[in-house]
């Protein structure tokens, strides 16, 4: 699949991750209104405090990677991923405390994050 039908699903509340990568996978934050009491982040709170007790966060890529156990806010794609054909959909789940990915060879559209793991603690479904 290319990036952009992949993207499809990002708006839709699903996963993506590339065949090339190793235990990384991506997702679509969605705009939001963040409220000053959530900020943790001094800047931001000072942000949201001066525009009246929130502030609106954009939409953005975010990326995760198994390996760090790190997280990217504002991932972007570089050239090879726009142009690659290798975006599948995986699944992503929490089994006892831990996360755990899954790939399937064909995505459809139609199947999303809690299709394949009904009952169990899914991050997104929408």
């Amino acid at each position: 699949m290319k990036f952009g039908e992949s993207y499809e699903i990002l708006e839709n509340g699903g996963f993506a991750t590339r065949k090339a990568w190793d235990g990384v996978f991506i997702w679509l934050k969605p705009k939001a209104k963040v409220k000053s009491e959530w900020c943790k982040d001094p800047i931001l709170k000072m942000l949201a405090d001066a525009n009246g007790g929130e502030v609106e966060a954009e939409q953005m890529l975010c990326k995760y990677s198994f390996n760090d156990k790190k997280v990217m806010s504002g991932w972007h794609p570089q050239q090879d991923d726009l142009a690659a054909d290798d975006w599948v959909t995986p699944f992503i789940k929490v089994v006892d405390g831990k996360l755990e990915m899954k790939v399937y060879k064909k995505s459809e559209k139609s199947q999303y994050v809690g299709d394949l793991f009904d009952g169990a603690d899914v991050f997104r479904k929408p």
